[in-house]
């Protein structure tokens, strides 16, 4: 039985609704500045151009840290840890089941093998973590 698990990033908006909320940002810092140039407080609209950007910039660096993703892959008596961003594979890990212990820790999950420790999970809030680390230890007892 094999079993694959995909862990994404939260993302509340999509791509449409990202564009449409910087579009109407840009438009009411644009309205609001021109507001201010007319009553000669000019300043006003440079700031308002530089906090635009900024947001931008974070939104862009946002949407690229989206793609970076991990794979969980069981099979018989080996999980796979992929570390992906998009498709492309930048860390590939392979543990036996019969000798990885997973722990619960406070911000991930980490698999502690061969005396090194590997964290994983990052994205899922406790809970989640909690749901995922039964799923591995349930069907670590099943693969026997």
């Amino acid at each position: 039985m094999q079993k694959k698990l995909h862990i994404k990033p939260n993302k509340s908006l999509t791509g449409l609704q990202i564009v449409f909320f910087l579009f109407v940002t840009g438009f009411l810092i644009v309205f609001i500045g021109t507001r201010f140039v007319l009553v000669g407080a000019w300043p006003i609209i440079i700031f308002g151009i530089a906090e635009f950007c900024i947001l931008a910039l974070c939104t862009l660096f946002f949407l690229r840290n989206l793609k970076k993703t991990e794979e969980i892959s069981l099979e018989q008596k080996t999980i796979y840890l992929n570390n992906l961003d998009g498709e492309k594979i930048i860390e590939k890990n392979e543990y036996n089941l019969d000798w990885t212990k997973i722990i619960n820790e406070k911000d991930s999950l980490s698999i502690a093998y061969a005396g090194k420790k590997k964290k994983f999970a990052k994205f899922l809030n406790e809970e989640k973590r909690a749901k995922l680390k039964k799923i591995i230890e349930r069907y670590k007892s099943f693969t026997y």
